[in-house]
């Protein structure tokens, strides 16, 4: 499978090496000069672009038009939307994954937005905080 992460922190350089590991092609966009150092010198079997993920140039240098998968996890919710907006209206990908950073942006990651799947850390995280804290007490 070919996936395309745009984003290359934390959530993005993990979800990368996930991926590399289970034996996926998998290109990374990524416009901080450090980390793209980083993801060149700790990952291998990866391709890093230099590059923005809302730049249309850079999302065709990465070939979107070539992912079955396009995961935009950056930090930024508007980043994250325009993003799967271009992947999904513009170049047709066939799933679009995103990361919800603020929970008060969650209703807008919609598939009118180009959003297959949103993944809304603060809820995640919370709710399994909670499920832990009710198993233990219980």
């Amino acid at each position: 499978m070919n996936v395309l992460i745009v984003g290359g922190g934390k959530v993005g350089q993990g979800l990368a090496e996930t991926l590399v590991r289970d034996g996926h092609s998998v290109t990374v966009i990524e416009n901080r000069a450090e980390q793209v150092a980083t993801l060149r010198h700790d990952l291998t079997g990866l391709t890093v672009v230099v590059g923005s993920g809302t730049d249309p140039a850079a999302l065709e240098a990465a070939g979107v038009r070539q992912a079955h998968v396009v995961a935009a996890v950056t930090g930024a919710d508007e980043t994250n939307l325009v993003v799967t907006n271009l992947a999904r209206l513009e170049y047709h990908a066939p799933r679009v994954i995103a990361r919800v950073n603020n929970p008060k942006n969650a209703w807008l990651f919609t598939p009118d937005m180009g959003v297959d799947v949103a993944v809304n850390q603060a809820a995640l995280i919370a709710s399994l905080i909670a499920e832990q804290a009710e198993e233990r007490i219980g």
